[in-house]
């Protein structure tokens, strides 16, 4: 047990956010190959927790793709004595139940709902994650708010201002912005930008470094120092760059 919100990351959109009290809740956690077996994409560093040895107490899934809403873990916290609550948006329940997890253990997350979970309180926004074959209509940013400390995390999201309506929930700490600019998500240039308008004390890129450069398809944008240069251009916010694995003390 410790006095401050721990934030580790998981690898491409995934987080873990440790309460004082050992609670966690774990947004967009990818840690089986799902995305090998599916789509030929390989990792090339290993998930830093088993999905068998991963218990946390909540689970938000902001859209459906398996590399956040991972088919093995669900199937593998499903088969627990121990419950794990599920949040998301409407379009995760089916796949969810069909994996094992209980029906009431799945609860519905969508844009403008708020849940809370333990010491967990989660609130959903807008997000536009647009792909051709794998649109995602009910995609949702969220914030969460535990032991006084807020967190947003856009979500998989191209640039939109209707993300922007989450600063209504803020101020606040910490955020986590995708910036890999392929596949229905904001380039580096358009998450820093987005940084810059939301305003965190702490912000944080993600959703690069999981695949090889050309798993992310041409055009990606995967250099982590980009988004830390144009925040500072921009005049703020200050800036964090996570090793995998890697934790952030708030």
């Amino acid at each position: 047990m410790t006095d401050t919100v721990q934030i580790r990351w998981l690898g491409q959109g995934g987080y873990e956010i440790a309460a004082p009290d050992g609670a966690t809740l774990m947004i967009d956690p990818y840690l089986s190959d799902e995305v090998e077996r599916e789509l030929g994409n390989a990792r090339v560093v290993p998930a830093p927790v088993a999905v068998d040895e991963a218990a946390p107490t909540v689970v938000v899934a902001t859209h459906w793709h398996p590399d956040h809403l991972d088919p093995e873990l669900a199937r593998s916290l499903g088969r627990r004595a121990a419950p794990t609550t599920w949040l998301g948006p409407s379009s995760n329940a089916s796949r969810l139940v069909g994996w094992g997890v209980a029906q009431d253990l799945v609860v519905d997350l969508d844009r403008d709902d708020q849940r809370t979970v333990g010491p967990f309180t989660v609130r959903a926004g807008f997000a536009r994650h647009d792909v051709p074959g794998w649109l995602c209509e009910d995609a949702i940013s969220v914030a969460v708010e535990v032991a006084g400390v807020r967190i947003f995390h856009t979500g998989d999201t191209e640039y939109d201002a209707r993300v922007l309506a989450m600063r209504d929930h803020g101020p606040y700490d910490v955020g986590l912005f995708v910036m890999n600019g392929t596949g229905g998500c904001m380039n580096v240039y358009e998450a820093a930008l987005m940084a810059h308008q939301m305003a965190p004390r702490i912000a944080v890129p993600c959703h690069y470094g999981l695949w090889s450069t050309a798993g992310y398809g041409e055009g990606a944008t995967l250099d982590p120092q980009q988004f830390v240069d144009v925040c500072a251009r921009l005049g703020g916010p200050d800036t964090r760059v996570l090793e995998h694995g890697g934790t952030l003390r708030v």
